[in-house]
């Protein structure tokens, strides 16, 4: 039986009025998601979809994007182009340096100018405009028109909104900056260029930035739901390097795999600048240049991504002490679908007992699926009794030797075992899945010091439990 059939088994156990798992992913809020997994270097994947999608399924890549780029960033570092350490002012064209500055006060003027490539790649440069929604239908805007927020862009100009180097905070805009920075400096235009240095040396077959041809018959519509498609198939993003790539999960752990060997030698990146690419610069946020970093001892290289009307996906991979050349990814075709690919991803670590840790908050507080097979131990019995969160009273009792949960006399509520990475310590299973509901109970502490943090995948925040006295 393959991970992938396993995974399948926990869908559809989680899903008992259902028969095929593509039906329980689109209950679930995405009508097709694309799988990939990467296994001590070994590639495996699936499609899970109600509408016709497979495993060659281009999808929008959303701000993974960023990180592709990255790759092509760092490898023209290797290559001389510049360092992570140049300023705009020395890479960019005067009348794009012209836009960034303009209506500044004179003092903004040189900080601006000042701006390095690893505080754009950081998110630290203080440029503003978080995202971009894209565009349904021409006429389509310019860089120039991006950067200005003019006409026909629909986002707000680009512009100093904090001091370079000072704290993170996430910008497409500034990755917009980089776009041109590579443009100018390879004397390319960005689809090609990202085809040249990145796409094809990595073998990435299904992968292009750029407007959907209308030759691709393969593509991925975007939903709102599982059911219901948007009211456009997707939209175009003119600003490439943040949020511009097609591609399928398999070749997004292409370039995972590029960097997992870079790490170990001189490879796709020299090895200083693989490591340099995974360092991390913003202990709050985890970032690193153009990934983000979570994990003990930093393992889980990772990103995520959102396009409007309807795009979520994530991958992650793997550095030491981490599990040797993995990762996973998932693509999925919905506004819906972030809860749904983060199950995917805590079901895998959680069966190949990966250390995945989330990399951004709103996925911390995801509700796993649970597993029929788990063995739930006797640590559990520890917690039977009363608690209470100051406002309501939680009894942890027994019935037929598996927990169950009342609430303020209601219940039982079965507590099914959690398919996390940490759902196991010595006395067995420690978290558990209240049925029928987005809430995890997390058994935590030992001696007198035991508290039960509830999970709450709806309100995405925990409220600590304490014994009643």
């Amino acid at each position: 039986m393959t991970l992938f059939d396993t995974i399948e088994q926990l869908t559809l156990a989680n899903n008992p009025t259902l028969s095929t798992p593509a039906e329980c992913l689109a209950k679930a809020g995405s009508p097709s998601t694309s799988i990939a997994i990467l296994d001590d270097a070994t590639l495996s994947s699936r499609c899970y979809s109600t509408v016709g999608d497979d495993t060659e399924t281009i999808f929008q890549a959303c701000s993974i994007s960023k990180p592709v780029t990255a790759l092509a960033i760092m490898r023209l570092i290797d290559e001389g182009y510049f360092t992570l350490d140049s300023t705009i002012a020395e890479l960019l064209p005067s009348e794009i340096l012209d836009i960034l500055t303009e209506d500044s006060p004179s003092a903004q003027k040189k900080i601006i100018a000042s701006i390095t490539v690893r505080q754009l790649m950081s998110h630290t440069a203080g440029l503003s405009v978080s995202g971009f929604v894209g565009y349904a239908n021409g006429p389509y805007p310019t860089v120039q028109d991006i950067l200005r927020g003019a006409y026909p862009a629909n986002n707000l100009r680009v512009r100093l909104d904090a001091l370079p180097g000072s704290g993170f905070s996430y910008s497409g805009g500034g990755i917009t900056v980089l776009q041109i920075i590579l443009e100018t400096v390879t004397k390319t235009d960005f689809p090609t260029l990202m085809q040249d240095k990145v796409l094809k040396p990595l073998g990435m077959t299904r992968s292009f930035f750029g407007e959907l041809p209308p030759r691709e018959a393969n593509a991925a519509e975007s939903h709102e739901t599982g059911y219901t498609p948007s009211w456009t198939t997707h939209h175009f993003q003119p600003e490439y390097a943040a949020a511009g790539l097609w591609t399928t999960p398999t070749d997004l752990l292409k370039a995972v795999a590029a960097v997992q060997r870079s790490l170990e030698k001189d490879d796709f990146l020299k090895k200083e600048t693989a490591e340099t690419m995974l360092t991390k610069l913003d202990k709050d946020s985890g970032i690193a240049l153009s990934w983000f970093i979570a994990g003990e001892n930093d393992t889980n290289f990772a990103h995520g991504g959102a396009n409007v009307p309807g795009f979520r996906c994530m991958v992650v991979g793997f550095a030491e002490p981490g599990p040797k050349k993995s990762g996973i990814a998932v693509m999925t075709n919905s506004s819906e679908g972030t809860d749904v690919l983060w199950r995917v991803c805590l079901a895998a670590a959680y069966l190949k007992k990966w250390p995945l840790v989330a990399s951004i908050p709103s996925l911390k507080m995801v509700t796993p699926l649970w597993d029929m097979n788990a063995v739930v131990g006797n640590g559990w019995r520890d917690y039977l009794g009363t608690w209470t969160d100051g406002k309501g009273e939680y009894r942890v009792g027994e019935e037929d030797g598996r927990p169950v949960l009342w609430w303020n006399g209601f219940g039982p509520v079965k507590l099914l075992p959690g398919a996390v990475p940490d759902s196991v310590n010595e006395g067995g299973v420690c978290c558990f899945v209240l049925d029928g509901l987005k809430l995890m109970l997390r058994l935590k502490g030992d001696g007198d010091e035991k508290v039960l943090v509830l999970e709450n995948g709806l309100k995405k925040d925990t409220t600590d439990l304490k014994r009643s006295p």
